[in-house]
């Protein structure tokens, strides 16, 4: 940078002409970042690890809701938050039917896709909030409801119950895209199983249930609607597995 005399005997002082493109590269480069960041960086919720990602590792990771403790592999959790453990309100859990295998890359798939016929069965072990059991909400929420209470027998040990379906404009008890399948687990417990119709606007129906795992504690469970046949073998084994990770009396002890 070079110095001159102007009028007066001023001092001129000549910058750099590397300055400007320097600046503008920076800029440039910084604008670049931001751009990428925004359309292939990590999100808030990736951050926060509420967005689904498997895991492949066995390694069991301890849990506390209500009190209870659970142990599941990393490989049977949906979001990679839980794989941090600790108290939690909610665990989602998933498991391949009818091995009750967690994930593998071998069945990404099945895991990953929402296709009718997946083999998924979505678990969620959650703090108990609702103050009535599932024996309570069929007889007070769900049978006064339904068109018929005397309801159908099916094949397969299950009587189904149908609600009014959903008009523009009418008010309707929210089951309308639903139907209700009643019956008694293996020990004879009353179950209650909700199942989406097939129909064209439900390409992916499912059903599940919600019971009550302890005072504290309730389990929901989703499976594909193809295999309502096997739900009372779907049934046993989800609590079976549920049982299986329970560490709560050996932690008392």
């Amino acid at each position: 940078m070079g110095n001159g005399y102007g009028f007066g005997g001023e001092e001129i002082k000549e910058e750099s002409s590397w300055r400007y493109p320097i600046g503008i590269f920076l800029a440039t480069l910084v604008l670049c970042a931001i751009f990428l960041y925004y359309y292939v960086g990590p999100s808030v919720e990736e951050f926060k690890g509420d967005l689904p990602s498997p895991a492949i590792t066995e390694e069991a990771i301890s849990i506390q809701i209500a009190g209870h403790v659970f142990a599941p592999a990393a490989n049977y959790t949906v979001y990679p938050r839980a794989r941090r453990g600790g108290a939690r309100n909610e665990v989602s859990l998933y498991a391949l039917w009818p091995n009750m295998s967690g994930y593998a890359p071998t069945h990404r798939r099945e895991f990953v896709d929402d296709q009718p016929q997946t083999r998924r069965i979505n678990i969620v072990i959650s703090k108990r909030t609702a103050p009535i059991t599932e024996a309570e909400r069929l007889d007070t929420l769900y049978l006064p409801h339904t068109v018929d209470r005397r309801g159908v027998r099916t094949p397969y040990q299950l009587t189904k119950f149908s609600f009014a379906e959903r008009r523009v404009n009418v008010p309707t008890n929210g089951y309308g895209d639903t139907e209700l399948f009643v019956g008694a687990d293996e020990d004879e417990n009353l179950i209650a199983l909700f199942c989406y119709k097939e129909r064209v606007d439900i390409p992916s129906p499912e059903c599940w249930r919600v019971y009550e795992y302890s005072d504290d504690i309730e389990v929901s469970y989703r499976f594909k609607r193809p295999y309502l046949p096997e739900w009372r073998a779907i049934d046993t084994q989800v609590r079976k597995y549920i049982a299986g990770i329970d560490r709560s009396a050996a932690t008392s002890q």
